[in-house]
């Protein structure tokens, strides 16, 4: 019921569905004296969340910072890679499309072609709410293949649906398979939520975030509205939230 629910009610507190609907409640209440000034509001937080300066200091606010390559401690029993990273309805059609959080894969078979990691561990079925059949762990599996690591240097988690159900589920694959020292892969914007929820399940992994999206450049540009900008605040909403609703359920 949970996972049902955070899909669902996400998109009522998401900037451009709420501003959808309050430009709707004006149009309709639009002879009334607030109608206005409710229309200048909402163009004025559509303007200041719609611009690199705004998006760019919110995601560099949750952003871990970067590690150290002096602070990682190979080898690694597993590197865990939490997926999340493609467009499942596409890649049913035979290939795999890839989104910004490609970072994740790239640098978890790196990891262990270069021998910092004996084993790749990717964590991930579906979060789409209508399509519960298809794992992005499977698919991962056979790009991980393809770029030249073995049959036997891959271990999939195929069947969680949000970053509690990575947790909980790969904790059990690592104490089965006696996996001890290991490494967490994934955005930096999403790493808080991930180790806490992994800390919960007692596993305690180094971590090696990436697909960094925050950038301290101010141009004039910086105040140019941006559809990728409202993206990025987005996403900033959906690690608070998510932050929140995983710690009034008790997942971390």
């Amino acid at each position: 019921m949970f996972f049902v629910l955070s899909k669902i009610l996400r998109f009522l507190v998401y900037p451009v569905p709420l501003g959808f609907l309050a430009l709707l409640g004006i149009v309709i209440f639009y002879h009334c004296r607030w109608a206005r000034k409710g229309l200048l509001v909402v163009l004025a937080l559509f303007y200041g969340l719609s611009i690199p300066y705004t998006a760019n200091h919110f995601i560099h606010w949750l952003e871990v910072p970067r590690v150290d390559a002096k602070t990682i401690r190979p080898p690694y029993d597993a590197v865990i890679v939490l997926s999340g990273m493609l467009y499942t309805p596409l890649a049913q059609q035979g290939y795999i499309e890839f989104s910004e959080e490609a970072d994740r894969i790239l640098a978890g078979i790196t990891l262990v072609q270069q021998g910092l990691g004996k084993t790749l561990l990717v964590s991930g079925g579906t979060g789409n709410l209508f399509d519960q059949h298809t794992s992005e762990a499977r698919l991962l599996q056979v790009f991980a293949l393809q770029l030249g690591l073995s049959a036997d240097q891959v271990l999939v988690e195929a069947s969680s649906r949000n970053t509690y159900e990575n947790a909980l589920h790969t904790a059990n694959m690592l104490r089965a398979h006696q996996l001890h020292h290991t490494v967490l892969i994934t955005s930096a914007l999403h790493m808080r939520r991930a180790m806490a929820a992994f800390h919960r399940q007692g596993i305690f992994p180094d971590t090696y975030p990436v697909d960094y999206r925050a950038t301290d450049i101010v141009t004039p540009f910086s105040f140019v509205p941006s559809a990728a900008c409202l993206e990025k605040v987005t996403a900033v909403l959906h690690e608070l939230i998510g932050i929140l609703a995983y710690r009034v359920q008790g997942y971390i």
